[in-house]
């Protein structure tokens, strides 16, 4: 996929969880040698597994991949011994247990000490070469327009790119004095001026934001430096890359006609669905038990129903009913009402099932139906959808796939409590729509579950 394969923080991300990688399996190794404990190669094998297996889980979970975290002035020791700790302490936990020999216990709690200092040393290095002008490409945004303009935000606000953006070439306002600026960023001259440019501030990314493609759009231009292997980029594609979602202003038809993706296979449609089947049985089955104790606190709380029927907007436009366990007082239901944090509504017990997801576990019974899936654009009620419709033209789009428990949009956005904040949304479940695969369902379900694990719900 596109985006997991040319998007530059997971690159990034990459880089850094090797350097990790080979930060604790030095460690390890270090303290292996020096105890030498009188195990097998399969046991030492499954013990330095378990060992990078916990400390990449910790660090993920304490955000230390995260892109402010890449990117952050902040003191690495506040950022790495959190992760740390936490792994010391469920290895010290998992060590009180049969699992591996006391000889090989200690051979990785010891090795997690010596992780700490070789994961700053590591991190602080490769924080001073990331910063170096050679690891930092440099791009120009030929034409000063509204999705220039965005371009320009999103690497602003996203450090941990590997980004320099050097200026603007402008199409549309007079020759530029050394004062003008567009976006905050300086007009470098006019679109004919391409090769100059390239030259002087030697550019090696070129994205072309440009509106117009007139006699003045510097084409040949454009050609000679694609054959001087300058990579070469339209603003839409190059957006979307970045922010993970559809630019939506002047958004076109024949973009979404011709650009590529928004089929998936039909195997990957398969196996998505024997992923649904199997993941709710799954669930189903394992949370019977707290289904039923959250049932009980729901009666014992507040009168009313143990269940929440809500009617939702499905694929093809099929309406169908959502089952959720009641989190609200039974008055809350006359009407559609966005909820909201801290809402008045919300009883005792829907506070903590609404905040662990404990709430939406029924609908695993929706997605073994077929009326959901586990990953997708979330439904919306249909009185709700009518008016995002009549606003947002494009929203209708969303019901050609099915709708998911979580999303793309959830993950990277949250929930919505208001009709002015759909478009975000919409913009994120296009880009869903667009790349949707079975890598990216379950990198949605795995931030999902860290969203679940650390109670970051409503």
């Amino acid at each position: 996929m596109q985006f997991y394969l040319t998007n530059p923080y997971l690159r990034r991300v990459l880089v850094v969880a090797a350097l990790d990688l080979v930060c604790f399996l030095s460690a390890f190794a270090i303290i292996h040698a020096i105890l030498g404990p009188p195990t097998s190669v399969r046991l030492t094998f499954v013990s330095a597994a378990l060992g990078a297996l916990g400390t990449f889980i910790a660090l993920y979970y304490c955000r230390a991949y995260s892109p402010q975290a890449l990117a952050s002035k902040r003191p690495l020791l506040g950022l790495l011994g959190p992760a740390m700790a936490l792994t010391f302490a469920s290895a010290l936990l998992v060590s009180a247990l049969p699992l591996l020999p006391a000889e090989l216990d200690a051979v990785i709690l010891a090795a997690l000490a010596l992780d700490l200092p070789l994961l700053y040393g590591a991190r602080h290095l490769f924080r001073r070469i990331s910063a170096l002008p050679r690891f930092n490409q440099r791009l120009i945004i030929v034409g000063a327009s509204d999705v220039g303009h965005a371009i320009a935000d999103a690497i602003r606000t996203r450090p941990n790119l590997g980004i320099e953006l050097v200026g603007f070439l402008s199409d549309s306002i007079p020759m530029p004095q050394p004062t003008t600026h567009f976006a905050g960023y300086p007009v470098l001259g006019r679109v004919h001026e391409l090769e100059k440019v390239i030259a002087e501030y030697r550019i090696g990314r070129i994205v072309v934001a440009s509106k117009d493609r007139d006699e003045h759009f510097p084409a040949e231009a454009l050609l000679k430096a694609k054959l001087q292997d300058r990579q070469i980029e339209s603003g839409v594609s190059f957006f979307e890359r970045v922010t993970g979602r559809i630019y939506l202003r002047d958004l076109r038809p024949s973009y979404l006609i011709f650009s590529p993706g928004f089929r998936p296979g039909r195997s990957s449609l398969l196996l998505k669905r024997a992923i649904d089947l199997g993941v709710a049985s799954l669930g189903l089955a394992l949370t019977a038990p707290l289904l039923v104790l959250t049932a009980v606190a729901i009666k014992l709380d507040s009168p009313g129903p143990v269940f929440y029927r809500q009617q939702r907007l499905g694929q093809g436009g099929r309406v169908f009913e959502v089952l959720k366990l009641r989190s609200m007082v039974t008055s809350a239901a006359s009407g559609p009402r966005f909820t909201e944090r801290g809402d008045a509504r919300v009883t005792r017990v829907g506070r903590i099932i609404r905040r662990t997801r404990i709430d939406e576990l029924p609908q695993l019974l929706n997605v073994f139906r077929g009326e959901m899936s586990l990953v997708g654009p979330r439904p919306e009620r249909p009185e709700v959808a009518t008016e995002l419709i009549d606003r947002y033209p494009y929203f209708r789009l969303r019901c050609h796939v099915k709708p998911g428990c979580t999303g793309w949009a959830q993950i990277r956005h949250g929930y919505v409590n208001e009709i002015e904040g759909f478009e975000e949304k919409m913009a994120l479940d296009l880009y869903y729509m667009k790349y949707r695969s079975v890598t990216m369902d379950l990198l949605i379900l795995w931030k999902t579950a860290r969203t679940l694990f650390l109670l970051e719900g409503i």
